[in-house]
């Protein structure tokens, strides 16, 4: 059997591209990813900060877009509902309307693990560092345990414009 070789004829690393010369649609960075394995407990309708799940991106042109993903997993009991939103910076950009909660419609007692993806394309128009974070609520004041039985997550990624 004959071997194969093949030569670097001239490819260039990744830092070597200009993003000017990537199309609009092109990931240009993804943030470092936050996860959280800590349970936390929330029994509020205010939503409040979800432990760990915050991150920071620097844009590189003020007409790029970050998208923003996160898989939220949660214990839900006795017919709760959750809503989930985020912030860049102290400003709410993305809430989960009422009709998105998820709830368990089984027995009372009945326990349900449930992994929820949300989506969210920003447009933050800056070049200056953003930070980003995934807050919580219960809809209706019953116990949400978030963060169980297995990690959430949140990650951003930058989009060429």
């Amino acid at each position: 059997m004959a071997l194969t070789f093949l030569r670097n004829l001239g490819i260039v690393s990744s830092a070597g591209i200009s993003t000017t010369k990537l199309g609009t649609g092109a990931i240009i960075q993804v943030s470092s990813i936050a996860t959280t394995s800590t349970n936390q407990t929330l029994s509020t309708v205010t939503y409040t900060d979800l432990t760990s799940l915050s991150l920071s991106i620097t844009p590189s042109s003020a007409s790029n877009k970050i998208l923003l993903m996160a898989n939220i997993n949660c214990d839900i009991q006795n017919d709760e509902g959750f809503g989930i939103r985020f912030l860049r910076d102290a400003t709410n950009i993305f809430t989960t309307p009422q009709s998105y909660a998820i709830y368990n419609v089984g027995q009372s007692g009945d326990e349900i693990m449930v992994t929820a993806p949300f989506v969210y394309i920003d447009s933050p128009s800056t070049t200056s560092s953003i930070t980003y974070k995934v807050q919580g609520s219960s809809w209706n004041s019953n116990t949400i345990l978030f963060n169980n039985p297995m990690n959430s997550i949140f990650y951003a990624m930058e989009i060429a414009g």
